[in-house]
């Protein structure tokens, strides 16, 4: 239901797609907007989420917030999207890939990326996206921008990426005769919902875009989680709000939150291992003041900044309101591969599986963080000092053994990266430092759990950190025979990640398959439809089996990858065939990012082995066995070829896990 706003007033909605279609809605990104810049990556991750909320009953999908204003387009009444660009046009994505993939499943979502005849998302000033948007959707008076034009032009590249992978998810659901993919366009078409919130056309939007960018609108489900756990807690209640600052801040490494949040401690007398538990080493603040946080406005206080004329001009000019003690939030020295509140779910699946009680009932993600913590705020004080402390050792465990991303050297991009610890004495002070570890097996392992299942939920955080909170004093050596066991045993399962996950964080161990199983599914021509993970499996054990002394191997980083690739392309530009049961299959297919992918387009493999040889790194290690095979073999790659490279590959794989079945017993 929809209401106009008033000069003083923000107005809201919830839509869905059903909604946004049904009364004709169409979207307009203004020129001061950022361009589309969510990666693959990304789209791949939301699109999961919104498959495994449609398979486990979820009633709705609550994609977050959009903040909008009515204004007059191309004789159109459109909502000018303030906030809310990526998740529009990734929806917008979504039901293209529909439109061009499901063939045969009928469902409105295949409509809602077009408006009579228009993209129902316009670009102010960039023709080009919508033109491209448009004759995606099929749109035909529309002249869809060159192949040249997209890969040099960043937004369009971006969405024609996007794109590509989304529809290669869909064709995967398609191929599945278990999923109902018509139930599922539907589940995104109708279920899937965000708040609109409609501002005045009067306000000046530019101004309040720049303070939205710089003082953020969020409803923080954390800090009523940690408002009402304290609330529970009558002794202490200022030391375990310390406890919890020093967790909570991600963007800085725990000793450094420690430091600074317990100043009076004896830190010249303390080690980095004397921090895996909390003790009375830890001095308690003389109050409970400062314990309430107040980062984040509401959108109607900065309606009211804006009409006042207290909005900043741009997002430099103010700084956060952070109250949170003494923490440095300005500063930024790693990023966490997950947020705080899935690190608070992991630790409360711990909490349980240590006090024997059973796993979490809903399903893991951020989002239903207050969902998982019901049961624990009916429990009394002692219980509840006892889980904070347990996340006190959880953060510890996480920070000196899960990848963060960290800048290195004058690489723009950050790597994901372990470190070794160390102490130093500065000016009479002893501090702890750290020093980034050699690309190394727990890493490269760690990256392909990271960018493959659900990655929502990242379920072998439980699995791996409850081993450690189990074992806190294991050396690398170790904890990489953990984490190889528990991933053997994570892709082996007949269980589901949840179940299997905290099993194995109880010190028990799932079902498993034999990998026989595995190896007849990896037989099979799925084309598509192969999971990734096997790929990003295959990759870690070519670069753990390889020779370091080649400098291109000794440097390859497994990363997120999105996009199969056939070797011999489906359409070859010369029209050599290969039967489907060749083509489709495993020994013929590579998983790249999909600006690789686009980059060998439906070359001769010949061509694309001389464009991989030309480039600085490895794009992938299962196309440098491919290669590599071509070249012995006379530059052939037919149905034998790929059937050995095939077998070879199973064997790696075959060779690992049978090691691992070996070591358990």
């Amino acid at each position: 239901m929809s209401s106009v706003a008033t000069c003083h007033q923000v107005n809201t909605e919830l839509l869905t797609l059903q909604e946004v279609n049904d009364r004709g809605l169409g979207f307009l990104i203004p020129s001061y907007q950022r361009p589309y810049v969510w990666s693959d990556d990304d789209v791949v991750k939301l699109f999961e989420d919104i498959k495994e909320a449609f398979s486990t009953g979820e009633t709705q999908y609550f994609i977050g917030s959009s903040l909008s204003a009515r204004r007059a387009f191309d004789d159109r009444e459109v909502y000018e999207l303030i906030d809310g660009q990526q998740r529009t046009t990734t929806l917008m994505l979504i039901s293209i890939a529909f439109k061009a993939k499901a063939e045969g499943v009928y469902s409105k979502l295949a409509e809602v990326s077009l408006l009579a005849e228009h993209s129902r998302l316009s670009f102010e000033i960039r023709d080009s996206v919508s033109n491209l948007l448009g004759s995606y959707a099929g749109l035909e008076k529309l002249p869809r921008p060159g192949d040249e034009e997209i890969k040099h032009d960043e937004y369009l590249k971006s969405l024609a990426a996007n794109l590509t992978v989304l529809q290669q998810q869909v064709e995967r659901l398609k191929k599945d005769p278990d999923f109902d993919l018509g139930s599922f366009a539907d589940y995104l078409y109708s279920k899937v919902i965000w708040v609109n919130n409609i501002v005045p056309v009067t306000m000046d939007l530019n101004r309040l875009f720049a303070s939205m960018n710089t003082a953020g609108i969020q409803l923080e489900p954390v800090d009523l989680l940690k408002a009402r756990l304290l609330k529970k807690i009558n002794t202490d209640k200022a030391l375990y709000s310390k406890i919890w600052q020093a967790c909570e801040h991600l963007e800085n490494y725990f000793e450094r939150n420690l430091r600074q949040l317990f100043p009076q401690t004896g830190w010249n007398d303390l080690e980095y291992k004397a921090l895996k538990r909390f003790s009375g080493a830890f001095s308690q603040p003389e109050s409970a003041s400062g314990i309430e946080d107040s980062r984040g406005k509401s959108v109607v206080l900065l309606l009211a900044e804006v009409n006042a004329g207290d909005a900043p001009e741009n997002a430099k000019e103010i700084e956060l309101n952070d109250t949170t003690e003494n923490i440095d939030a300005e500063t930024v020295y790693c990023r966490s591969i997950i947020g705080f509140e899935l690190l608070l779910i992991h630790t409360l699946r711990i909490f349980h599986a240590q006090k024997g009680w059973p796993d979490l009932g809903p399903r893991i993600k951020a989002g239903n963080l207050l969902a998982c913590f019901e049961g624990l705020l009916k429990q009394d004080e002692a219980v509840i000092k006892a889980f904070i402390e347990l996340l006190w050792q959880v953060r510890y465990q996480f920070d000196t053994w899960v990848v963060k991303w960290v800048e290195h050297d004058d690489r723009e991009d950050p790597q994901l990266r372990l470190t070794t610890i160390s102490r130093s004495l500065s000016g009479n002070h002893y501090y702890i430092n750290r020093t980034a570890k050699d690309l190394g097996e727990l890493v490269q392992l760690q990256s392909v759990r990271n960018f493959t299942g659900d990655r929502s939920a990242q379920y072998w955080l439980t699995a791996l950190l409850g081993r450690l909170i189990d074992q806190p004093d294991m050396t690398d050596s170790q904890v990489l025979a953990t984490l190889e066991q528990l991933d053997n045993e994570l892709s082996l399962t007949t269980e589901t990640q949840k179940e299997a996950s905290f099993k194995i964080a109880s010190g028990r161990h799932p079902v498993l398959a034999a990998w026989f199983t595995k190896e007849r599914y990896l037989d099979t021509p799925l084309g598509t439809s192969f999971e990734h993970y096997w790929f990003q499996k295959l990759e870690y054990l070519l670069w753990k089996n390889g020779d370091k002394r080649n400098d291109k191997l000794k440097r390859y980083r497994i990363t997120s990858k999105n996009s199969i690739e056939h070797v011999h392309p489906q359409n070859e530009e010369h029209k050599t065939v290969l039967a489907k049961s060749s083509l489709n299959a495993f020994g013929n297919l590579v998983l790249l990012s999909p600006g690789e992918n686009s980059s060998y387009s439906n070359q001769t493999v010949l061509k694309k082995k001389a464009d991989f040889q030309s480039k600085p790194r490895y794009d992938s290690l299962k196309l440098r066995e491919i290669f590599e095979l071509h070249t012995d073999v006379g530059n052939q790659w037919a149905e034998a070829e790929l059937a050995t490279h095939q077998k070879r590959m199973l064997e790696v794989l075959r060779m690992h896990y049978q090691q691992g079945e070996g070591s358990d017993g």
